[in-house]
């Protein structure tokens, strides 16, 4: 009978659930953190051809006197043609995509702090005692619930964009640096310099990454203007490769996105039924959606590495009596260490113990379980079809994903149920 899989208590469900959810916020947190790096790398490299080679940028070179001509002059013909290759293969203005980068940037990074809030409910609920869920605590969770929900489908409308950032640098990237005629005197209407001055003010107006990048180059402006437009091109060339990993890397993020929204979804539910907000009959179909959803691919995961602990466990016991009876472990610290692994052994099969016993009751209950769950699904999309039909339109797009993505990781936990 089923009702020995939710005979769980609420407490520990819950719990259950929270860690899943924090290790889905992990994996997105990582993968969010290596395109935010990548995102703020090329927002630097972007202010080089943009703040540098605008209105604004130029002026405020012209507080360098002498020494601001000659970059200006490379910074003015590289933007030149990079903007006309960048309009050209994507369609989009380059001043539009240096905007897109720096929004994308700081949307990556406010989503970060926002997801720091699931983590932290996660981490009270691991702390509370006997996982206790009380109706404020259900309702300020809820809150925060809503809030990632809310914050996760804003932010996502970015992530479609960052994965063409690649074609906007192979763009900028076709500048040939020797053919742009940008010799110091035709590009500025000045002479070249015979020598840089020892410093540089007037930096007002330029960001603090290009304020240092003017800084570096000081020494270059002389009389090599092949250089300067090198030295341009450069931020470009040392972000590509991980530019060109974007794709891949926001495919991943959809996916692990897309079980985030889920576990959200899932959680949201589970909290209104312990609130009251739901009927009898929809608190345990939720109950069922959670168990095969969460459950289930969680015991299997404590599975894994309770038996991991355990064979751990023994391999170090048979170490340390091979090294006792080969002389080279003490009598003493072999009963002290043998004494410790003693206790964390009977701890750890007592864990497996009980692990193995939801096992078997799962490989019973476990096939009707998601086969509930299969059939709730299926009406609520068939459901959602109608509406279409009836309605003539599709205002339930993001719940039809998110009930595909629920079939989907149905269709793993079969897999996994399969396997135990």
């Amino acid at each position: 009978m089923t009702g020995d899989v939710l005979a769980v208590r609420d407490s520990m469900v819950v719990q259950t659930s929270f860690l899943a959810l924090r290790r889905t916020v992990a994996a997105v947190q990582a993968d969010c953190a290596e395109v935010a790096e990548t995102l703020e790398s090329l927002e630097e490299a972007l202010a080089m051809v943009t703040q540098g080679g605008a209105g604004g940028g130029t002026q405020a070179m012209s507080g360098f006197g002498l020494v601001g001509l000659p970059i200006a002059g490379a910074v003015r013909a590289v933007k030149g043609l990079a903007s006309q290759y960048v309009k050209q293969q994507t369609g989009v203005p380059l001043s539009t995509w240096a905007a897109f980068v720096t929004s994308a940037s700081g949307e990556f990074q406010a989503y970060l702090a926002e997801l720091e809030r699931i983590s932290d409910l996660a981490e009270k609920q691991r702390q509370s005692p006997d996982g206790a869920v009380d109706a404020t605590r259900i309702r300020k969770d809820l809150k925060v619930l809503a809030d990632v929900r809310w914050r996760t489908a804003a932010w996502k409308t970015v992530l479609g964009r960052v994965a063409q950032l690649g074609q906007v640098v192979d763009a900028i990237l076709q500048v040939d640096v020797h053919a742009v005629e940008v010799e110091t005197g035709s590009a500025t209407g000045e002479a070249a310099p015979p020598e840089a001055p020892a410093g540089l003010t007037g930096l007002t107006g330029l960001g603090g990454t290009l304020q240092r990048r003017i800084k570096d180059v000081q020494h270059r402006t002389t009389d090599r203007s092949s250089d300067l437009r090198e030295w341009v091109m450069r931020p470009f060339l040392d972000v590509r490769d991980r530019v060109r990993q974007l794709p891949a890397q926001v495919a991943r993020l959809a996916q692990e996105v897309g079980l985030l929204e889920l576990f959200l979804e899932l959680e949201t539910a589970e909290l209104s039924g312990l609130a009251g907000h739901l009927a009898a009959d929809e608190t345990r179909i939720v109950r069922l959606r959670v168990a095969a959803s969460v459950l289930l691919p969680e015991l299997v995961h404590d599975l894994a590495q309770a038996r991991s602990t355990v064979a751990d466990l023994e391999a170090y016991q048979r170490r340390l009596d091979a090294g006792r009876d080969q002389g080279t472990v003490g009598p003493v610290a072999h009963a002290r260490l043998s004494t410790e692994y003693a206790a964390e052994l009977s701890t750890a099969r007592a864990r497996l113990a009980d692990l193995e016993a939801q096992q078997e009751v799962w490989r019973r209950d476990g096939p009707q379980i998601l086969q509930a769950c299969e059939d709730w699904t299926t009406v609520e999309l068939d459901v959602l079809a109608a509406r279409r039909v009836a309605e003539q339109a599709d205002k339930a797009a993001d719940r039809r994903a998110l009930l595909e993505r629920e079939r989907g990781r149905l269709e793993e936990a079969r897999t996994l149920l399969a396997a135990l």
